[in-house]
Parts: C-alpha cells; sequence; structure tokens
C-alpha cells in the first residue's frame, strides 16, 4: 500500500458507516483495565499517533474547509475568515483548539483562511491538510500536559485511560466573553436587525440584583430600548453560552467519526471540573472580587484572550476589539456570483447609539460583579476528545470482531507496518 493510499480510504470513508461504526473504544495499546469485569493488560508497547493522523483528525475537527456562503438576507460586516468544519456563529469561530501527546502540548493557531469555496477539490490536493496542520501546530511546551488523576478533576471511572502515553487528548477551548459582547449588541441595537424590532431594543435587567435596568436607562428613556421588552441578565448569559458550547461538541464529534474512517479508537469525555484543567494549561485565573471560591479563566497569554480586562484597558476597548474583527477585507475572495458592491448594499452595522449602550451594559457588568462575564466563566473547557491505537486483542477477547471494523482491524499494517512487523 502506498502512503496515500490509506489517506484516501480515509477519504472515502460512507458517513453512515462511522455514524452507525461509532462507538467509545476506549482500550488502547498499551493501556491497562486494573479493577473490574474487563481488567486487562495489553501485550502490547503504545503507540503514538503520527503528524498525518493527527492532521486528519484536526483537519475533520476544526479546518477551514472553504469560503462561507452567508447567505442572509442582510449581510454582515465580516472578514472572509468562515468556512469551518464546524458550525460557529462568528468568521472563525469562538473556539481554540489545544492538544497534548507524548511530545508536547500544543495549540492550533487562527493563521488559516478559506481562499475558494472548497479548499480541497481533487485527491492531490488531500495532502493539504498535513501542510496546513503544520503551519497551525504551535508547541507551547514539551512533554504531555500533566492532568491530576483525581476526583473531581477527572471523573474516577476515567483515571485509567484518559491521557495515557501514545494518546493524543484534544481540548477545544471556548470564549464567551465576546460571544456575551456580540450578543447584547444583537438585543439592544435594533439597527442590526437581529433580535431587538423595530419598537426598540431589548431591556436588560439585571435579575440576580432586583431587576435593576443592567445599565441601560439613558437608553430607556432615548427610546433606543423598549422597557416593555425585558431580558433577565442571567437567560442572556446562559444564551451566550448556548451560542459557543456547541462548537467544541461538534469539534469533537467530528474528529470521533474521523477516527472511523481512519481505524483509530477513542472517546469523547467530560463529567470534569475544568478550572484545574484550564490552571495547569497555563490560563491566566481571575480570583473572585468578592472572596468567593472560584476564579474566572480568562485565557492564554498571547494565545487565547478573553474579552475583558485585564487584556483590555477597560470594557469599552473591549468591546472596541470585538467590533473590529468585523471589519472586512475588501480584496478577499467571495463565495457569490454577484458583484461585492451588489451584495454588501443592505450590510447592517451596529449603530452609534448600539455601540454606546453595549458598552454600558458591559460596564455594568464588570463593575457589580468584578468579572465578565458576571455570571459564568469567560472561557470553558466543556469537552475532550481523545484519540488512540485500538488493541483489537482486548476487544476481541471481551466482546468479538464486531467491536471494531475493517479500519481498525488493518489500521496498524496500513499506516504502521514498522509496528504491524512488516518491513
Amino acid at each position: 500500500m502506498t502512503a496515500s493510499e490509506p489517506l484516501d480510504q480515509a477519504w472515502s470513508y460512507p458517513l453512515f458507516e462511522a455514524i452507525y461504526g461509532r462507538r467509545s473504544r476506549r482500550f488502547g495499546l498499551g493501556f491497562e483495565m486494573p479493577t473490574g469485569p474487563f481488567r486487562y493488560t495489553s501485550a502490547h508497547a503504545p503507540v503514538p499517533l503520527t503528524e498525518l493522523e493527527e492532521a486528519l483528525l484536526v483537519g475533520a475537527g476544526a479546518g477551514f474547509t472553504g469560503l462561507a456562503f452567508w447567505d442572509l438576507p442582510t449581510p454582515a460586516p465580516y472578514g472572509r475568515v468562515s468556512g469551518r468544519a464546524f458550525p460557529t456563529t462568528r468568521p472563525g469561530g469562538h473556539t481554540a483548539l489545544f492538544f497534548t501527546n507524548d511530545d508536547g502540548f500544543h495549540v492550533l493557531d487562527h493563521d488559516v483562511s478559506a481562499s475558494k469555496l472548497r479548499e480541497i477539490e481533487t485527491r492531490e490536493q488531500r495532502g493539504k491538510l498535513l501542510e496546513i496542520f503544520r503551519a497551525q501546530r504551535r508547541t507551547l511546551k514539551p512533554g504531555r500536559l500533566e492532568i491530576p488523576r483525581r476526583a473531581p478533576v477527572v471523573s474516577a471511572h476515567d483515571h485509567w485511560d484518559s491521557n495515557r502515553p501514545g494518546s493524543t487528548l484534544f481540548m477545544p477551548v471556548c470564549d464567551v466573553s465576546a460571544a456575551l459582547i456580540s450578543l447584547i449588541a444583537q438585543f439592544v441595537d435594533p439597527a442590526l436587525r437581529r433580535y431587538a424590532t423595530a419598537s426598540g431594543g431589548m431591556n436588560i435587567v439585571d435579575d440576580r440584583n432586583g431587576f435593576r435596568p443592567a445599565g441601560t436607562e439613558r437608553w430607556i428613556r432615548d427610546g433606543l430600548i423598549d422597557a416593555e421588552q425585558v431580558l433577565p441578565l442571567s437567560i442572556l448569559e446562559r444564551q451566550a453560552c448556548y451560542y459557543v458550547f456547541s462548537e467544541p461538541a461538534a469539534i469533537c464529534q467530528n474528529m470521533f467519526l474521523a477516527t472511523e474512517a481512519i481505524g483509530l479508537g477513542g472517546w469523547k469525555h467530560c463529567g470534569f471540573l475544568s478550572l484545574e484543567i484550564l490552571e495547569r494549561m497555563g490560563f491566566r485565573i481571575v480570583a473572585p472580587a468578592s472572596g468567593g471560591m472560584f476564579g474566572n479563566p480568562i485565557g492564554l497569554d498571547g494565545v487565547t484572550q478573553a474579552s475583558c480586562p485585564p487584556y483590555h484597558a477597560t470594557m469599552d476597548a473591549a468591546v472596541d476589539a470585538v467590533f473590529a474583527r468585523t471589519a472586512r477585507a475588501e480584496a478577499a475572495p467571495v463565495p457569490h456570483r454577484m458583484s461585492e458592491a451588489e451584495h454588501r448594499a443592505g450590510t447592517v452595522r451596529l449603530s452609534a447609539e448600539g455601540l454606546a449602550c453595549t458598552k454600558a451594559v458591559c460596564n455594568y457588568i464588570y463593575e457589580t460583579y468584578g468579572r465578565f462575564p458576571g455570571g459564568t466563566d469567560a472561557m470553558h473547557l466543556m469537552w475532550v476528545m481523545q484519540v488512540h491505537h485500538v488493541d483489537t486483542e482486548y476487544y476481541d477477547r471481551f466482546f468479538g470482531t464486531d467491536a471494531y471494523g475493517s479500519t481498525h482491524a488493518a489500521h496498524l499494517s496500513n499506516w504502521h507496518r514498522s509496528e504491524a512487523g512488516e518491513p
């Protein structure tokens, strides 16, 4: 089998075979399950994933697949950096993908942008995934990231198999802060034609403090805000979470399906308290102003940073930075056939009043709660996806050969000839 054949086989794997064949296969080469009815010790050494295997997983989970249509009646002033393998509510997404393996702790830089409607159009272009992966991957520290094997950092039933030698652990971290700022603008400013109606924007009130206006008094008086359209702050912050939590879930699910096509094992897991994991990753945790137990993870310096102080001098500056990201590149390619001028004739933009009101709400949150967002963390690690090489002998013993597919059975001989004992 030539070097390109495994890649071609993975690329051509049927989608519904992947969906219906997808299983959590937690036992990998070099693993040991020390207790329980399935006690077993692998007779093999761990086999790390290759660059190509990791590149395919990353491409499936978080790759730049091509230009997004943005086929909307009101074009937004977004740059041409979208078209991801996962659904997102803003160009480029709200999620940074970290991963750790035997070699180190890494992150994917967002220095790639879509250049055409479909980035990979031919068989010969499939190898581009490896080139992009190498260009994006940035090693933050050598050696596998240490994650404590104790509850509640990680659920007790995952201590035996999570983040083991030979595995790659993918950790998508999403940014709620920028999503919240964007949503506030959409709820208060009728000019954006999203959630605010022609009668006025939503009246954001602080339901944790007697339902008082959350910095919107001036705009209620001026008529930008409709006092009767009440939106509790806690619901608004929850909505920002809904917007971004789908991203890491989709990234992990895409990778999970890709394991079927490639013939790898693994599983998507949660059930942990991520604050200590984020600390181990190097995230900055801002201590609670009220003396509570938990701080607010706001970012990893120079890698992914929340839209709030101290990464911005003020909340006003943070809001300005969020909307500056929507500046579009005039010469960038477009997916549509009409002229750019014709397409952009109906572009919606945040009004000056809407911007000022958004800043007022954000300042209210930060000043009232000493953090941003006020009732949820700025950065979240919701899911992790571990991928490793399946120990088929374990599954033969306890479940039979139907427990894995043809891609798993042939994986080592197709992708790792030396490990399979072949020349």
